[in-house]
């Protein structure tokens, strides 16, 4: 396998959208075997629906097809367009997209095993001065990832992230533009860390929708000290970290809202703003909306600065 074989993009997205593609030099190179015989192709990009390629000479718009990978992964599908400097092939069967990125990464010598870039869209935080904001991945290496973010980020700013089920991770601004910005990693992700995490985000499941909690929309809606909060945090369960914004709290219970279901009494470690860390104990989960009691009640003085927290800037 060569060295551009590494250079495909692998994305968890799970679409197929005939776009542009990019030179050959930033594609696996493979094969797609048809009815007339078997031609050379460069693959730029593979979703569990299809793939982005090019080819060389005609070819026409739902031609059945088998495509090959250098790295023994093989699909059967149809090809989507008649351009062949832009096509998508389906599969006819959905691809598991991080068996095909091990597969990938065990063809390699171990020297040379370094993992694709990976095209995801998740949830983060990102933890700036003394701002923590939220921002959704675009794409995802060992070294840093691109992001799309409102927050007001500087070049050379340090910062600290928090994916979902990973331990934070410290990285520095490299650039920004029109929404979005690349962080490079202080140290980076071996992709003994990143396999496990990726087949974590691909079989994860998006919150159930329930039904509204009893009686009025927020439990603390009632509380006299509750304080309503818009803020971007994280919780630690064990040694992972899964990112949650605090809707509203009051010294004794705090709502938040998070993509992970954590069960009735599931203690976690609550990071909250301008204090740090603070256990909790789930006594409600609905979906992605959670209900937890403090273990130890927040004092006056910590309410306090909740409060100029909460205040708009």
């Amino acid at each position: 396998m060569s060295g551009s074989g590494r250079s495909a993009i692998f994305s968890l997205s799970g679409g197929l959208d005939p776009v542009q593609p990019g030179s050959g030099e930033n594609a696996a190179h493979g094969r797609l075997i048809g009815s007339t015989g078997a031609r050379d192709c460069f693959v730029h990009r593979i979703t569990s629906a299809g793939a982005t390629l090019t080819v060389t000479g005609p070819i026409t718009h739902g031609e059945r097809a088998t495509m090959e990978l250098p790295f023994g992964v093989s699909a059967e599908g149809s090809v989507v367009g008649d351009n062949p400097d832009a096509l998508a092939f389906r599969f006819d069967e959905p691809m598991d997209v991080v068996a095909a990125l091990a597969r990938c990464l065990a063809a390699l010598p171990a020297e040379r095993r370094q993992m694709p870039r990976i095209e995801l869209r998740q949830r983060l935080c990102i933890r700036h001065g003394e701002e923590v904001d939220f921002a959704w991945t675009r794409n995802l290496s060992p070294a840093g990832l691109g992001v799309e973010t409102r927050a007001a980020l500087r070049v050379g700013e340090a910062v600290e992230i928090t994916l979902d089920g990973l331990r934070p991770i410290a990285g520095e601004i490299r650039w920004t533009e029109r929404g979005q910005a690349g962080i490079a990693f202080a140290e980076e992700l071996g992709w003994q860390v990143l396999m496990p995490w990726l087949r974590q985000v691909a079989n994860r499941r998006p919150p159930v929708a329930q039904e509204p909690m009893a009686g009025s929309a927020s439990p603390l809606g009632a509380v006299k000290n509750a304080i309503k909060l818009d803020a971007a945090t994280h919780v630690r369960s064990g040694s992972s970290w899964w990112n949650a914004q605090i809707t509203s709290l009051s010294n004794a219970l705090v709502e938040f809202e998070s993509d992970t279901e954590f069960a009735p009494l599931c203690g976690l470690w609550l990071s909250l703003p301008q204090i740090g860390g603070w256990p909790i104990r789930v006594i409600e989960c609905h979906g992605a909306r959670h209900v937890a009691e403090f273990r130890l009640p927040l004092r006056p003085h910590e309410m306090s600065r909740l409060s100029e927290a909460a205040r708009p800037r």
